[in-house]
């Protein structure tokens, strides 16, 4: 009698637990879709939401082998959202053949105060770029990426970096770069390539950083409000820029968004996430302090509709709190 009241009570406590957490991931959703990142608290959880599905994962296995159906039913919205999210990522992703010009690509964000040159050099060697863009080079790391690396990729825009800005590598003539106008740091520039007789254009970008747990409780909600509002408009001056340019372009960025929040969903807008459809697994490139794993994907290969991504992949430990991004892309030609 005791076993089937205990195991009554665990029913209904597996119920009430789903149904909670199914009403909690219906008001997210609710939220973000009408409000996106416009309230700081919301702005914070939807660029944590993946970890919002911790709970999901929790629940799964015992309701599932409770076989009860108003639990399982009640985790039926939150499975098809995860699934709807990230279920690409899920599955593993084979190397599509090509016979369409390739361009490998790469955006690392190498670290101002990384002093692991070695690690670093190994991990862009690894990468086997034909393109590389940089955030945070320092006068160290470039140092030893142009004299590692100068025969290799002849091609380099070093030497208009300012300490702890962007730059651009490359195996194939960079023929014009400027550096445009993104506050508050502007670390972003605008070059071009030729690929072979084909015109390239090629965006290194650095968004403004969240940090915001690195500051006081007390000043989280001015610090959130203003770090989104930055990264807000400097989405906005990338689609500026964007909208002038008809050729090929590709942006290599340390975007400091993931992918559920406002600033994402206007990039995918205009142009592609090379992991998103071909990557496998989170695709997580940054180490926070304290937690011995990878906690966000913040670092993106973007691509205009003039490619294909075929394979795409987080690149080995270069001694930075980032990994890099590694895409092949498949060149489909001028007609979008």
């Amino acid at each position: 009698m005791n076993k089937i009241v205990n195991r009554e009570s665990s029913y209904q406590f597996l119920v009430i637990g789903a149904q909670i957490y199914s009403i909690f991931i219906i008001i997210w959703l609710t939220l973000r879709h009408f409000f996106a990142d416009a309230f700081w608290p919301l702005a914070i959880l939807n660029t944590s939401a993946m970890y919002c599905f911790a709970p999901l994962i929790l629940l799964l296995v015992p309701v599932i082998f409770s076989r009860h159906k108003l639990a399982i039913g009640s985790l039926l919205i939150p499975i098809i959202a995860f699934v709807s999210l990230w279920g690409t990522l899920l599955i593993p992703a084979r190397p599509s053949a090509d016979s369409s010009p390739s361009l490998r690509t790469m955006t690392f964000n190498v670290l101002n105060s990384n002093t692991d040159m070695e690690k670093l050099v190994r991990a862009v060697a690894a990468g086997q770029p034909d393109v590389v863009g940089f955030q945070e080079l320092g006068s160290r790391s470039a140092a030893a990426i142009r004299a590692y690396f100068a025969e290799e990729y002849p091609y380099a825009t070093f030497d208009e970096a300012a300490p702890g800005s962007v730059g651009l590598m490359s195996r194939f003539p960079i023929t014009a770069v400027h550096r445009f106008p993104f506050p508050p740091k502007d670390l972003a520039l605008h070059a071009e390539i030729d690929w072979n007789g084909q015109p390239i254009h090629v965006f290194v970008v650095h968004l403004s950083a969240n940090n915001i747990f690195n500051h006081s409780l007390k000043t989280m909600p001015q610090l959130t409000r203003e770090r989104y509002a930055q990264r807000a408009d400097q989405v906005t001056r990338l689609e500026d820029l964007l909208d002038a340019i008809s050729d090929p372009v590709i942006l290599l960025c340390d975007c400091n968004f993931t992918d559920t929040s406002e600033a994402y969903g206007r990039m995918n807008t205009r142009l592609n996430d090379s992991y998103k459809k071909p990557g496998w697994g989170t695709g997580n490139t940054l180490y926070t302090a304290g937690i011995p794993f990878l906690v966000q994907r913040v670092d993106y290969i973007w691509h205009s509709a003039h490619f294909v991504t075929l394979r795409s992949f987080v690149g080995q430990d270069g001694g930075s709190d980032h990994r890099p991004v590694v895409s092949t892309l498949s060149f489909r030609g001028n007609d979008e």
